[in-house]
């Protein structure tokens, strides 16, 4: 008997310690799930703050503490989905990031925003039966939510489900009701599914209903003209117009000269966009934005010039005070080379709004067609001291000014401040430090540095500083290896006759000037760089070739300075090739267009090659 307590206590003792054990484990956990929580609600915070790549490592951190974390499998799975490594973007790796990121799907299928991001991320992998099928679950918990219909409609149009995809658009007119958006939208199922009748039927029951709204038989006068029934359209058409009041109608009017357009009618064209820009119910940006369309036709059309100044004149009068009609206008006069008027139209124009660094920049770019150089640079000074935030091409384009004026020292301090304001602790005398441009280089102005850099080379080396001139364009080259300007005038600068060439710049200049001429073969610029290169290097019939390329491609209006240095360079590669006669020949049309060329004078008197 003295056994059972002894035996019981036993009992008790082993259940103390599994029940202990099983506290401990549940702990545990609840330890990681908090951990994994605190984890994934961290990566939110970098997520929102752009700091993708350690909110990435983080939701990973969490889905690997808490496998049942619906939330962190979403946003782990997504995101290894999406990685590009080649371990991870396997068939079989890819499968396992879906796995992962559908954890969320079983557990909340009707859960709207996540899932559609989900739906999103497997329509961009051409996924399209996963992506709708994650669609109709959220439809099924949600059959009133149009915006999952919409997208299905597109879904099932798409993977052409034609039937499904006119049953949810019309699903979805019954919650929201019809409008023309969306006649537009079931027209243009119709026309994919090859139903033109139906698409016509559709339009014609909408116009039956609403027998006032003119939009739909304009519709309807659209959709004659996609389905190549110009005369139909045409009826159609002047039909809507005739039930416009006086002064109304804009939008139709603008079919109709569209209409007339593609009929190659260019009087009835000008009459209605004319007809148009004077209606009331299109507003001021939007003629302006059509003024600027229309223009674009005219612009190569000399002889045209009347038909834009007519509707200038129209607009003008309408809108006496609206300084983008200004601009535009200077733009169209600076098309046709009349810079003194661009500028002054741009002028009033920034009277009227002197904030809009756009017209600072037309009005610089107008000075310097007109070689004022000292209007460049007042207008430069009047924009620093008025601009709350100067855009570095005003600065790109004081530097440019004050390098063909010959004043590189005023160039280089005009890019120094344009460095110093945009990518503070960049030093133009060397290398870019990366690390610290990171903090500043966007999207939106990391090509205006790339330009900064190549304009900097270009003034140090003007100003015979190689150093610094190759250390602008290496940091130019290494944020766009490919920039085709800086490659090209590195390439130059390299292998100018007066300059010493070992055999590591003969080979850059050759690999930089092959690439620059690789993207844009029809440039005289690059080819003329290539074949001086080619000269460089002793190939001599080929430097030739493309040195008459160049001169070939070279606009009729050049200046007379590039046409005379491509026919310098021309002569030069003749004499090589043991051609005097015709190299002499170069050399005296060179002169023709350079007559203070000394160097050219020597050549054409002795009737020989001499270096700089």
């Amino acid at each position: 008997m003295r056994l059972l307590p002894a035996l019981l206590m036993l009992m008790l003792l082993g259940a103390g310690a599994a029940i202990a054990s099983r506290n401990a484990s549940t702990r545990q956990d609840e330890a990681r799930r908090s951990a994994a929580r605190h984890y994934y609600l961290t990566a939110a915070q970098y997520s929102a703050s752009g700091l993708n790549a350690e909110a990435g490592e983080l939701y990973k951190k969490a889905y690997q503490l808490d496998s049942t974390y619906a939330e962190a499998a979403l946003q782990y799975g997504v995101r290894r989905w999406g990685m590009p490594s080649d371990t991870l973007s396997t068939p079989r790796e890819k499968a396992e990031s879906k796995r992962i990121a559908k954890k969320f799907l079983a557990a909340y299928p009707g859960d709207f925003f996540p899932n559609i991001f989900l739906s999103n991320i497997m329509e961009n992998n051409g996924e399209y039966a996963e992506s709708v099928a994650v669609l109709e679950g959220i439809q099924r918990h949600d059959p009133g939510n149009t915006d999952v219909l919409m997208h299905l409609s597109q879904l099932y149009l798409d993977t052409r489900e034609f039937d499904k995809a006119l049953d949810a658009i019309n699903a979805y007119e019954r919650i929201e009701g019809e409008g023309i958006e969306l006649l537009i939208r079931k027209a243009g199922m119709l026309l994919a599914m090859g139903d033109t009748a139906a698409a016509l039927r559709e339009t014609d029951r909408m116009i039956t209903k609403y027998p006032a709204n003119t939009q739909y038989p304009l519709f309807k006068g659209q959709l004659f003209s996609y389905i190549n029934q110009p005369d139909s359209a045409l009826k159609t058409l002047k039909y809507v117009e005739s039930l416009e009041k006086p002064g109304f109608g804009g939008p139709v009017k603008l079919q109709l000269a569209n209409y007339y357009r593609m009929q190659g009618d260019s009087v009835a064209y000008d009459n209605k966009m004319y007809e148009a820009l004077l209606t009331e119910d299109i507003d001021f940006e939007s003629k302006n934005e059509i003024m600027a369309y229309y223009l674009q036709g005219l612009f190569s059309e000399v002889s045209d010039r009347s038909r834009a100044d007519k509707l200038f004149d129209a607009l003008r009068e309408q809108y006496p005070h609206e300084p983008d009609l200004l601009a535009l206008s200077a733009r169209y006069n600076a098309a046709k080379t009349d810079f003194a008027k661009a500028l002054d139209d741009v002028g009033y124009a920034l009277d009227m709004d002197h904030t809009n660094p756009d017209y600072w920049e037309q009005a610089m770019v107008y000075s310097f067609m007109l070689d004022d150089g000292e209007k460049v640079d007042s207008l430069y000074n009047r924009a620093r001291a008025i601009l709350p935030k100067m855009p570095i091409r005003l600065y790109s384009l004081a530097g440019t000014n004050a390098s063909v004026m010959e004043d590189y020292d005023r160039a280089l301090s005009i890019y120094e401040i344009a460095l110093a304001e945009n990518f503070p602790g960049q030093d133009m005398e060397k290398p870019a430090d990366m690390q610290m441009l990171g903090k500043f280089l966007t999207y939106d102005n990391i090509t205006d540095l790339i330009a900064l850099y190549t304009e900097i080379g270009d003034a140090y080396y003007k100003k015979d500083d190689r150093l610094h001139a190759f250390i602008n364009y290496d940091n130019a080259l290494s944020l766009d290896p490919d920039n085709a300007l800086t490659l090209n005038n590195y390439a130059y600068f390299l292998v100018e006759a007066n300059t010493p060439a070992t055999d590591e710049e003969l080979r850059k200049a050759d690999d930089m000037s092959l690439r620059a001429i690789t993207q844009s073969p029809e440039n005289p610029v690059y080819l003329d760089t290539r074949a001086w290169v080619l000269f460089r290097k002793k190939d001599f019939t080929q430097a030739r070739e493309i040195e008459e390329r160049a001169i070939s491609l070279l606009a009729e209006d050049a200046e007379p300075d590039e046409r005379g240095e491509y026919l310098h360079h021309l002569g030069d590669i003749l004499f090589m090739l043991e051609l005097p006669d015709e190299a002499v020949q170069k050399w005296q049309e060179a002169l023709k267009c350079t007559p203070d060329d000394a160097l050219l004078k020597k050549k054409v008197t002795h009737r020989t090659f001499y270096y700089e």
